[in-house]
């Protein structure tokens, strides 16, 4: 029975080091997250330059729609009609019969007299959503990306990465909703991490082709 305290205390110290590696991890990725979008999202619509594009990224319209929905379509149509963008790229998934992000989007804008440039109904993500507008000649290089702030600054960061340079955001209004506030912290601490391990990625790509 003694021997076997040793072991336990091994394990326990193994099991500490390597969350405490894994909360730093996280922690460096948000601040670099966070670097890297400084400056670049504007909750101030008079602020905000000018850019022929607003890209709209996609949010949960199913049965009801999430507590970011209307909150974005809004700023979409605030920006355009402040003359802060020309058109509108609506990008989110839309693949399955119970689960739409881009149809609704669409239609709201139009009733609301906002220009429709392009619809990516394969904006699976908010990586996949910046690399197929950036595949697209001319739309990346006049950009506001629209969403909320602790999204636009992860879709920033995947702009510096994709882009040659870093596109701006406008933050739409946040919701208050306090279990929806503790899910956004987890996901996107998670979303973070991945951001920047991908940026990794691509950067090794990279230096070993070169």
């Amino acid at each position: 029975m003694d021997a076997e305290l040793p072991m336990k205390r091994t394990l326990l110290i193994i099991f500490f080091v390597i969350l405490s590696i894994v909360v730093a991890l996280v922690i460096a990725c948000d601040i670099a997250v966070i670097d890297v979008s400084r400056g670049k999202c504007y909750d101030d619509i008079d602020a905000i330059p000018h850019k022929t594009y607003g890209l709209l990224l996609g949010t949960g319209r199913s049965a009801a729609p999430s507590p970011y929905y209307d909150a974005r379509l809004q700023a979409t149509i605030d920006l355009f009609r402040a003359g802060k963008i020309d058109s509108v790229i609506v990008s989110g998934e839309n693949l399955y019969d119970d689960y739409y992000e881009v149809d609704s989007m669409v239609v709201a804008l139009e009733d609301a007299g906002v220009p429709i440039r392009m619809v990516d109904p394969y904006g699976t993500d908010t990586y996949a959503s910046l690399r197929r507008v950036g595949a697209f000649d001319g739309y990346s290089t006049s950009l506001t990306i629209i969403s909320q702030h602790f999204h636009n600054q992860r879709a920033v960061f995947y702009g510096a990465i994709l882009y040659d340079e870093a596109p701006i955001a406008y933050d739409a209004q946040d919701t208050d909703i306090w279990y929806w506030n503790i899910w956004r912290f987890v996901r996107e601490s998670l979303a973070r991490t991945k951001a920047v391990l991908l940026l990794s990625n691509i950067f090794s790509a990279g230096t070993a082709r070169g």
